[in-house]
């Protein structure tokens, strides 16, 4: 797809980088800041999924998408679609997990060794069963990969370890090592529990003690028509992670021990399959309540009277974590509200000033959606349950992109497309970035897998082209190091309390990644072509439609 220069003086604004010191420039950057600080204040107590907290950010973002003069496309003629919710609560202490190997029994320390989230299935789980450790528990048929392969796993509770072969291409076989992707070859293969092992390896991308701040917290998910909890399967009767310092019981007398299996995991030597002795018993009782928490949904209508019955889609999580409970504090920690002010306070904000850019001049060909969803942090749910019960016909949005936790804390050379590379949509990223002398940079984190971490995934699930765009790797000031900063941040702040107002968010670049995302919009909407995916592109084929 080739992306041309819009011309006409009532584009201008978009796509003209401001001059310094221009009026606009400046009210951009303070309208930006309002939002941030509004949205990341103590009052909204970390906007978690359905609190008061999270309703109040909610009606605020309805309230500018009405100021703003889009429309309500939410249900029943409002901004607002109710997604409905099963929240789980795990009863404090009742997380138990117990091995027993060669005759001995070894009983974990809840956080410290093992972490049991709340179940959404079931009030009371207890199960005690026998053990097979099952390589990465993928099967791939796509890839070349089975590690059920020999293993009979019938009745039994499957050991992993986390992540993914070395050998894999990371965004595909990030989608086959999901945890979703996980229980359907182990239910396909008959097992009735998970047990994954948290690995020096996995470490490097996701830190055990970030565990920590799920002590207390909710898991949630939507509930279908059937009165089900969308993505639980009832087979699996308990899950839970253990730390690779505490999982040596479980390979008493293995054929291979755990020293040499992480040494595997390092190499990339493959992982063999075998059954354990003894077994394992994972106890946990949950409260289940049933709720309600809204996605705001508001569209800009298109000008074009064929086009204008397609959809350019934004998305940007509005919730967050809320607050840290007794057992998640660090010691001496008193602060306990994460208020989430780069995640997600952040791009909800660009997003509300990108609907804001492309409702002045003339309107766009196509029609432009804007939804900030709930639930992502408790695993994509919002954006999940909008793909599967669209407030639009789901054939009619030709494009998504996602506005997630864009690092606004330098003045960045160039952005991060993650997904670029499968669709049409890199071309437009990229001659949108050119406009404000912008560099695209390839996903410099491909171990990350963030391609299929994030709610525009959801859409990608229903074949729709995507991509997550942040700020990104480059400063304009080549003093300033970036790596440093973004480290960080991840280290320090990343789901934590001191992701608030303290932090140095960079407002001009706030301003300029909105411009940039703007652009994008304006791009898709206007171009005669919806964006395809690339030929033979893996997403493109498993999930077409």
């Amino acid at each position: 797809m080739h992306y041309v220069f819009l011309l006409g003086c009532a584009l201008l604004f978009i796509t003209s980088p401001a001059r310094a010191g221009d009026e606009t420039e400046l009210q951009l950057q303070n309208r930006l800041q309002a939002h941030i600080e509004f949205l990341a204040d103590d009052v909204m107590r970390g906007r978690q999924t359905g609190s008061r907290g999270y309703i109040t950010a909610a009606n605020y973002v309805a309230s500018q998408f009405r100021q703003m003069g889009l429309l309500p496309a939410g249900n029943e003629g409002s901004y607002f679609q109710q997604v409905p919710l099963r929240r789980a609560l795990q009863e404090s202490g009742s997380a138990e997990m117990i091995l027993k190997q060669a005759g001995e029994t070894t009983k974990l320390v809840f956080v410290e060794e093992f972490y049991m989230g709340p179940s959404l299935g079931r009030a009371t789980t207890e199960l005690e069963a026998g053990l097979v450790f099952a390589g990465y528990g993928i099967e791939a048929a796509e890839l070349g990969h089975n590690d059920f392969a020999n293993l009979d796993v019938k009745g039994k509770v499957v050991v992993t370890f986390a992540g993914q072969p070395h050998g894999f291409p990371s965004e595909e076989g990030a989608h086959f090592a999901s945890r979703t992707e996980r229980a359907k070859a182990a239910v396909r293969h008959g097992a009735i529990g998970l047990l994954s092992i948290h690995t020096p390896r996995s470490a490097k991308r996701y830190q055990w003690d970030r565990l920590r701040s799920r002590v207390g917290s909710p898991s949630m998910g939507w509930i279908n028509g059937a009165g089900k909890v969308h993505g639980v399967f009832d087979q699996i009767q308990a899950g839970g992670m253990i730390r690779h310092t505490a999982a040596d019981p479980l390979f008493r007398n293995a054929p291979v021990d755990l020293p040499t299996l992480l040494e595997f995991d390092e190499s990339g030597q493959p992982l063999p399959g075998f059954a354990l002795e003894g077994a394992v018993e994972m106890r946990q009782r949950s409260s289940h309540e049933n709720i309600s928490s809204p996605n705001v949904v508001a569209v800009l209508p298109g000008s074009d009277p064929l086009l204008a019955n397609e959809y350019v889609l934004y998305i940007a999580h509005l919730d967050h974590i809320g607050e840290l409970h007794a057992d998640g504090l660090e010691e001496g920690q008193a602060d306990p509200i994460n208020n989430g002010a780069l995640d997600n306070a952040s791009g909800v904000s660009v997003m509300l000033e990108t609907a804001r850019l492309l409702t002045q001049g003339q309107p766009p060909r196509r029609s432009v959606l804007f939804i900030a969803v709930t639930a992502e942090e408790k695993g994509l749910v919002g954006s999940e349950y909008f793909a599967m019960n669209p407030t639009v016909p789901i054939a009619s949005i030709v494009s998504a992109v996602n506005l997630d936790m864009p690092l606004l804390l330098f003045d960045f050379a160039d952005v991060i497309a993650f997904g670029a590379q499968h669709s049409e949509l890199g071309d437009a990223v990229r001659a949108a970035a050119r406009d404000f002398a912008i560099e695209l940079t390839p996903d410099p984190f491909p171990e990350q897998n963030i391609f299929v971490r994030s709610d525009h995934y959801r859409l990608v699930q229903q074949g729709i082209p995507s991509v997550y765009l942040v700020t990104g790797v480059k400063s304009r000031d080549e003093d300033v190091d970036t790596g440093l900063i973004t480290s960080g941040f991840l280290q320090k702040h990343y789901h934590k309390p001191s992701d608030d107002l303290n932090l140095p968010i960079h407002y001009g670049a706030a301003a300029r990644f909105t411009r940039i995302n703007a652009r994008i919009g304006e791009l898709i909407a206007n171009e005669p072509d919806r964006p395809d995916w690339h030929e033979g592109d893996f997403f493109g084929r498993t999930f077409a439609r």
